[in-house]
């Protein structure tokens, strides 16, 4: 088996730009993603990457792929994959960057591990995925955006607000606001306004192959209190907080479009108790909770994309043993290890 991995920074999505106009958290968190699925999808299939040469990233891929930049960039990534027998897609939501990707590739004939068309476009679009989710009763914050005020009411009276991409990947361009009046004076087509709702923020990534569907060990997400920048994240969390993430996942997941398929990503936020749990996003791609969620599951996490590995998810972690960082660094127990393993 060959498997085209395109990482969208790496991978030559940013080849027209230089290098100081890239930044570094991009940079990191897409090496540290790439390098550590690459190495789990050799273990069992020949890979081909892409990669832009100036980015210093060592692959264990059995063909890498120099990407030029006077070049077309979807291209030079379709004649690539054309040979492979599936292609995983690693880049992000804004400005429809994912969609394309995959849409390119589809349209080349490649089999591309991904959601279909529907579900990438509702968890692509943040104001699609709140629609969704509160239509269906899943717990998710209010929201008000240009085109659609009509939880206007309930989200005032807050002490703090949200403004957020509707497209946006990550953490990336949040702004926070004191005043429900400045947020919404600032609200534009392209964002969406909802409260700060208190509580530990979560990650849960759920792996779905053709024929079967598992939830990993969710995970605490270390933000940055200024800024919400991701900073890393631990686990396994304890028992209770698993069953509360992994019942408000599944009803998140069972709320979209069909279908589901690839890695998908969701964060939560849990409360006190559980009526004041929360679905965040949904993010139909890999995570760089990946880095350190391999280091708590008994095998390979990508065998079971394409069902090499299957069966029940055992987690071989202690609570809160595994930490890491946004550019891949792992610590287990507190020793720190070698990225990737």
């Amino acid at each position: 088996m060959r498997i085209f991995v395109g990482e969208y920074t790496c991978g030559g999505g940013l080849a027209d730009k230089d290098l100081v106009d890239i930044p570094s958290s991009l940079r990191d968190e897409g090496s540290a993603m790439l390098r550590a699925i690459v190495t789990d999808l050799s273990e069992f299939a020949d890979v081909t990457a892409p990669l832009d040469p100036r980015f210093d990233v060592e692959l264990d891929a059995a063909e890498i792929v120099p990407m030029r930049s006077d070049l077309a960039f979807f291209g030079q990534w379709v004649a690539a994959a054309r040979n492979c027998d599936a292609a995983l897609i690693v880049a992000p939501e804004n400005d429809g960057i994912l969609a394309k990707s995959v849409a390119m590739l589809r349209a080349a004939g490649v089999d591309v591990i991904a959601g279909s068309g529907d579900f990438l476009r509702v968890a692509s679009d943040k104001l699609q995925t709140a629609k969704v989710l509160l239509s269906s009763g899943v717990a998710h914050p209010y929201y008000v955006a240009s085109s659609d005020n009509r939880y206007e009411s309930e989200i005032q009276g807050y002490d703090r607000y949200v403004l957020k991409p509707r497209d946006g990947c990550g953490t990336q361009q949040i702004r926070t606001f004191d005043s429900y009046d400045e947020a919404r004076a600032e609200l534009k087509d392209d964002l969406l306004l909802q409260p700060w709702v208190s509580g530990r923020a979560i990650s849960v990534s759920l792996v779905a192959s053709g024929q079967h569907q598992v939830f990993l060990p969710a995970v605490s997400q270390m933000l940055e209190s200024d800024s919400c920048e991701y900073a890393g994240g631990q686990g396994p969390l304890d028992d209770d907080s698993q069953s509360r993430a992994a019942v408000l996942a599944s009803r998140a997941i069972a709320a979209m479009p069909p279908t589901v398929h690839g890695f998908v990503g969701l964060d939560l936020l849990l409360g006190d108790c559980a009526s004041e749990d929360y679905v965040v996003e949904i993010n139909p791609r890999l995570t760089t909770s990946y880095v350190g969620l391999r280091q708590m599951i008994q095998g390979n996490i990508a065998a079971r994309l394409f069902d090499v590995e299957t069966g029940p998810v055992s987690c071989i972690a202690g609570v809160n043993s595994v930490r890491w960082t946004p550019s891949g660094q792992v610590w287990i127990n507190n020793a720190a290890i070698a990225e990737p393993i």
